[in-house]
């Protein structure tokens, strides 16, 4: 019995994965064709995670077609699937904290667009943003290089030799997914400390607090994981454009 046939795997993938290309670009009109404003590093970054999460979608459809989708197969083809597999997690488990790492320094330089203007804002979050480049990149390469030069260890069938040589990949992703919290919270965040200093109504400070949250809820959701030259008014309109 085939418990994850193609016929199910490529449709939800490719309806997902469609959807985020699809805001992707309706993000990339609004910018150019709406608000008349040139792309800028936090479209750029935001267009790196969505490659990647394209990448990462097309390894698992890939491996419905090509590797165990759960069917039962013959002794001589179970051990090149079961290894095709395992190199699907271990390139899943590398690629991922790429897209995770270009979503979150996206969202800082967007960040940057609105309250740019202030100082204080902008060291807290030039901080952040060497905090989670370092992060995304420490991440990626423990998952690369957990078995230091045998790599082939991270895919083999027989994982006792793995065991002793590797680092303790449990410890590796439980750390993962604690500092990718703790980076979400603090990059999450961010603009609400600063949405009260806004030159806008207390009603459009309030809605702009919403809708900050309403972002945070849904990032974390889906990841179950303006320029220093500018004035308070140029930041009032970028703010009320998002």
């Amino acid at each position: 019995m085939n418990l994850y046939p193609a016929s199910t795997v490529i449709p939800i993938y490719a309806v997902f994965c469609s959807i985020g290309i699809l805001l992707t670009c309706l993000r990339f009109w609004v910018r150019i064709s709406y608000t008349k404003q040139k792309v800028g590093p936090d479209d750029y970054f935001i267009l790196l995670g969505v490659i990647v999460a394209i990448a990462c979608t097309s390894i698992p459809i890939y491996n419905a077609l090509r590797g165990t989708g759960g069917d039962v197969v013959s002794a001589q083809e179970q051990h090149a699937r079961a290894i095709l597999a395992h190199k699907v997690d271990f390139s899943m488990l590398v690629i991922e904290k790429l897209a995770f790492g270009a979503v979150k320094i996206s969202l800082l330089l967007f960040y940057r667009r609105i309250f740019g203007v202030w100082p204080g804002f902008t060291r807290i979050n030039n901080l952040l943003l060497a905090f989670v480049a370092v992060w995304t990149v420490s991440f990626a390469m423990a998952d690369l290089l957990l078995c230091g030069r045998r790599i082939e260890l991270q895919w083999a069938l027989d994982q006792s030799i793995a065991h002793h040589a590797c680092g303790d990949k449990g410890a590796a992703l439980v750390s993962f997914a604690a500092t990718s919290i703790l980076t979400d919270a603090l990059v999450l965040g961010l603009p609400l400390l600063y949405v009260g200093k806004l030159k806008m109504g207390s009603s459009k400070r309030v809605a702009a607090s919403i809708v900050f949250l309403l972002g945070a809820m849904t990032w974390r959701k889906l990841s179950g994981s303006g320029s220093k030259s500018g004035s308070g008014k140029s930041s009032e309109k970028e703010a009320v454009s998002v």
